[in-house]
C-alpha cells in the first residue's frame, strides 16, 4: 500500500517555521502538533497559540496530540478555536469523560482522535472505538524523539486494521515514534495509514524542506525494499 506521511512539527526549526510549512504544504498530508505539559511527559512542546499562527499557513489538516495530565476540555476547546482539525487525546487520560469529549469535539465539526501508549491495550478503548476518527499508536514512550520502537506496537496496529475491516469501523491508523531506517520496513508492512515523520527521518535530512522531503522519500523506498 502507499503510506501517507504526517509531519511532527516539534522537530521543525521554529525560527523558520513559515518557510518550512510553505515547502511542506507541497507533500505532507497532515500536520502533527504535540502539546506537552512537562507533567504527562518530561518535555514541553508547542501550544494553542502556535496552532493559531500555523493555521493561516497550513494547507493540510492539523492533528493536535494532547499529552497533558488531568486532561480538561478547556485545552481542547482552545486548540479547536485556534484551528485544529483533529483533537487526539491520550486514552489513559480521558476514560472518565470520554463520551462527553466525543460529543464536544464532533459538535464543533472536528475529528476525534485517540492515542495509545505502547502498554495500552485496544481493549481499553473498546467501549468507544466506533466513534474514533484517528487512532494513533505511540511506537515509543511519549515525550521525546529518537527512542527505540517497541515491537509489540506493530502487532497492535495489525489487530486494529483487522478489527476495522471486520466491524466496519471508520478510523484511520497512525504510528508516532520509533520510525527509523532500521524499523521502517516493519512499520510499512503493518499497513498503517499514516506514518508520523519527525527529526530522525525528515528534518535531519536537510534545512531545505523540499530537499529534505526528496531525501526522505528515497530513504523510505530504500528501507521498504530491503529483503
Amino acid at each position: 500500500m502507499e503510506q501517507k506521511f504526517a509531519v511532527s512539527l516539534m522537530g521543525m526549526d521554529l525560527m523558520n517555521a513559515a518557510s518550512q510549512i510553505q515547502a511542506l504544504n507541497e507533500n505532507a498530508v497532515l500536520y502533527h502538533v504535540d502539546i506537552i505539559d512537562w507533567h504527562y511527559a518530561k518535555n514541553m512542546c508547542l501550544s494553542p497559540q502556535f496552532i493559531a499562527q500555523l493555521r493561516p499557513l497550513a494547507q493540510r489538516p492539523i492533528d493536535v496530540h494532547l499529552m497533558v495530565n488531568g486532561t480538561e476540555m478547556e485545552i481542547a476547546q482552545a486548540c479547536m478555536q485556534a484551528g485544529a482539525d483533529i483533537i487526539s487525546f491520550q486514552a489513559d487520560t480521558i476514560e472518565k469523560n470520554v463520551f462527553s469529549y466525543i460529543d464536544q469535539v464532533k459538535s464543533k465539526g472536528k475529528k476525534f482522535g485517540v492515542v495509545l501508549n505502547p502498554a495500552t491495550s485496544l481493549e481499553n478503548i473498546r467501549p468507544y472505538i466506533a466513534d474514533i476518527d484517528l487512532l494513533t499508536f505511540m511506537g515509543v514512550t511519549p515525550g521525546f524523539a529518537g527512542q527505540k520502537l517497541v515491537p509489540s506496537v506493530l502487532d497492535k496496529i495489525r489487530t486494529a486494521a483487522a478489527l476495522r475491516e471486520e466491524m466496519g469501523w471508520h478510523y484511520e491508523t497512525q504510528i508516532d515514534g520509533g520510525c527509523h531506517p532500521s524499523t521502517m520496513k516493519a512499520v510499512h508492512e503493518t499497513g498503517v495509514d499514516y506514518i508520523v515523520l519527525g527529526n530522525t527521518f525528515l528534518f535531519s535530512q536537510s534545512d531545505n524542506m523540499r530537499e529534505a522531503w526528496n531525501k526522505m522519500e528515497a530513504l523510505f523506498l530504500q528501507c521498504v525494499a530491503q529483503v
